[in-house]
Formats: C-alpha cells, structure tokens, sequence
C-alpha cells in the first residue's frame, strides 16, 4: 500500500482507474482516503443524504481481490462516483428527496447504476435534491460559497464533484438540473443527446423529457462515464436500437479544423444578471466572426412553454398513486406543480409533444455550418440563499429538444463566482459536442487573452 501524500480532492476519474488497474493503489486504499476527505466537508456542505462508509469499503475490497485473482478490471475501476437520489441502487435508500418516501428501499439496481458497477465504480453514496426534483429544495451549500444555492434538482451532485468529495457524479435533468448546478458550482455538466441513455430505475418525474447527466472537473472524465452507460435497454424504449459510442478518444482528438461557434442570445437575455451578461456581451465581442452572434425564433419561446406543459402534465400523473397515499404531507411546492399539472387538457399536452420534432428540425441548418451553439448556461452566478435553486430557463429549449448540452465552467464574477458558458450541439453528436467543448476548454485563454 503506498502511503505517500496524494492531492485526493483533485485525482480525475481517469486517474485513478490507471492507478487501480495498474496496481499503484488498490481501490480500498483510495476509497479510505477520499471517505476522509469528505467526512468534515460533508457537514458543511450536506451534499449526500446517505454515505455509508462501511458499504463502500466492501465495494472496494471485492474489486481488490478480484484483480488478485487475475479478473480483469473495468474502466471505471475504483473510481467512487456519487448517485443522485433520484436513481435506484439495491444497497442505498432512494427517498427521491422526500421525507414521504423516507426508507424506501430499492430491490434492484436502476440500468444506470449496474453499468457502473459493471465497470468497476464504487458507488460513493447518495447525493441530496430537491423533494421530487421540483419540490423543496435540500440542505445542500454552494462549495464556492456556502451562504448561496448550488442549482437544482441535482444539487449535491454538483456540490459533491466541486468540493472533490469524488471525481465524478451522476445527476438527472428535466429542465435544468445538470446544466444549472454545473454553472453554479463551476463544474462541467454534460447532458447527452435524450435517448442514448437508460432512464430505468429513475424517479418518475416526466418520461418524454427526463434524462441522465454527468458531473466532472474534466471533459475526460465526464466523456468516459457518459460513454459507459450509453447503452440499448428493453426497459426503456427510446434506447431501442442505440449502440456503443467511443466518446472519449474523439472528445480528447484535435479537431480536423477550427471549430465554429454562433453565439445565440436567447429571448430572456434581457432577465440576466447584470454583471454575467456584461461578461457574456464582452465574450461575444472578442470571438467576433468566430461567432456571429443571432436571436433565436418565435418558436424558441413557444418551446419552452411546450415544455412546462409536458412536465407539469407528466408529473402530475407520476404522483397520482403517491399523492391518494401521501396526501397533504408531500411539500407544497410538488403539490403546487401536481395541481397545475391536473389542468392541462389533452389537447395542450399533445400538441406540446407534437412540436419537438419540428422545433428539432430547425436547428438542422445551425450544425451543418457550427460546431456548436454557444449560450449562457444560467441567468447569472448562484443566488444567493438556500430557499430556491434558481431559474431553469437557459437551459429549458435544449431540455425540449433534447439535444446534447455541456456547461464549462469558463467565466467568473469579481467576486469569484462562477458563470458557466453552455455549448449546444446536434443530436446524436454528442462526441463532436464534447471534441469542440475540449478545444475551447484548452484554448479560451488564448481567445480570450486572459
């Protein structure tokens, strides 16, 4: 076992499965030291609402002896990554963020979390939401600041990789809530193109938009672990027909030419914080041709409103069962959402669903000339306050659409908050996304001349 002095905090998902697979550290010495690091962090930040230390510990030492024995380890190995309790795990509780689902205890493993045991992840613990995603927001602080919110719903995710509880994390997102926390806490959050990943053995929140992201410090790491759940699953149809996808050797590979970028002010430019708009108006200046800058149509707006209708529709006939159960205990901010919910008509919803085929279709025209689509990725830094998790709505028409989103975490305020700069790219493009957020990544201070 070596006991030399390693930054633990700062170890990358790709780093530490060399070090596994290699021999250099077995998994449970690592697991023992990154349980030490995040015991005191922890109490500040309350960024997991279930840690136990003794489950990951066995995680671990299974991995160790069966390297012993001559199996072969997976690509993942040893690498502790932290699960929203959004997602199903057969040894962890999944309250969904609720005290009306408190104990609540999995059989089996959501499809997600079996593809990262199935490559030698250690499921670190679960990570804190808001109840039901879009209730009461959870105790969960900002690393960067502890008195602002860290984004919702996937809150502790965000929080666990920015404080580097663990490397990586698993997150989910029906309107914002990769995207979101991704900004706030200065982290990259990757949502993938819908349909490549398997929403089995998650939270029922709305099944025509609900998907899976990532949480990372590098476009490595988040490239390999959304590489290893992209994945066909029976019980989720709108996985039919995927097939595996070398995201991280093209995300790392120079681009064949320079990437073009073009600079999309979305119609709520005017509701942005004052100093991040600054920040976003000087971006767009210095990048110039390199990324001509152009609104978005009517039909960008109509989107979003299409999307309130499907989740607030959606959501409300998920929660039925549970509410004729749970009644007036659930918190009032899902009941609020339920009782919307109850007075779409079918016809509003249907046609909210009808329209994101051809909303899709045209953005067509953006990718055969751009790399990608360069937005903000919130309003502004983190509020300031636990009660709310911010505003959604940057990142509500990438949500719709489903296409591929990835937050950097480029910028920053005076008083050294984040701001994340959000690229979109075409659907099922999501190594070609994550090939051009990589260059930008490694040559924003160049263009930038910082």
């Amino acid at each position: 076992m070596n006991q030399d002095n390693i930054a633990i905090h700062e170890l990358t998902a790709t780093a530490i499965s060399a070090m596994v697979r290699s021999g250099q550290y077995t998994a449970e010495d690592l697991a023992k030291r990154f349980l030490e690091n995040a015991r005191p962090v922890n109490e500040q930040l309350h960024a997991f609402v279930y840690l136990d230390e003794n489950a990951v510990l066995i995680q671990a030492r299974i991995l160790d002896e069966g390297r012993a024995q001559g199996g072969e380890l997976g690509s993942l190995a040893g690498v502790p990554i932290a699960i929203k309790d959004a997602v199903d795990t057969f040894d962890m509780p999944s309250e969904f963020g609720s005290a009306t689902l408190a104990g609540r205890q999995p059989r089996w493993d959501a499809k997600v979390a079996k593809l990262l045991r199935a490559q030698g992840a250690v499921l670190f613990g679960k990570t804190a939401m808001p109840a039901f995603c879009l209730g009461t927001p959870a105790k969960t602080r900002n690393p960067r600041n502890l008195e602002h919110t860290p984004g919702g719903s996937s809150s502790g995710s965000a929080a666990a990789v920015a404080a580097g509880l663990v490397p990586v994390a698993i997150g989910t997102q029906t309107v914002g809530s990769v995207i979101r926390p991704a900004s706030y806490c200065g982290v990259i959050g990757f949502k993938p193109t819908r349909g490549l990943i398997s929403r089995d053995g998650l939270q029922p929140l709305c099944e025509t938009i609900d998907q899976v992201g990532v949480f990372g410090r590098t476009i490595a790491d988040v490239a390999l672990v959304a590489q290893t759940l992209i994945s066909a699953d029976p019980n989720d149809p709108t996985t039919q027909g995927v097939l595996p996808r070398n995201l991280v050797n093209i995300a790392l590979s120079e681009p064949p030419f320079k990437p073009k970028f073009v600079f999309v002010k979305t119609p709520f430019w005017d509701q942005m914080d004052p100093e991040a708009r600054e920040a976003f108006e000087a971006l767009a200046e210095i990048m110039g041709d390199e990324a001509p800058m152009i609104e978005l149509p009517t039909v960008a707006n109509q989107a979003i409103n299409f999307l309130n209708t499907i989740v607030d529709a959606e959501f409300a006939v998920a929660m039925d069962q549970h509410m004729q159960h749970a009644g007036e205990s659930i918190d009032e901010r899902s009941r609020q959402v339920v009782d919307r919910g109850r007075q779409i008509n079918a016809f509003e919803y249907l046609k909210a669903k009808r329209a994101i085929e051809p909303v899709n279709a045209g953005f067509d025209d953006f990718f055969g000339r751009f790399d990608a689509i360069i937005t903000p990725s919130t309003l502004g830094p983190a509020p300031k306050g636990l009660d709310s998790t911010g505003d959604p709505i940057m990142n509500a028409l990438w949500s719709y659409t489903g296409m591929p989103a990835i937050s950097l975490p480029l910028l920053m305020t005076e008083s050294g908050m984040p701001l994340g700069v959000q690229l979109i790219g075409q659907r099922h493009d999501d190594a070609r996304l994550l090939r051009t957020a990589n260059w930008l990544m490694n040559n924003f201070d160049s263009i930038t001349g910082a």
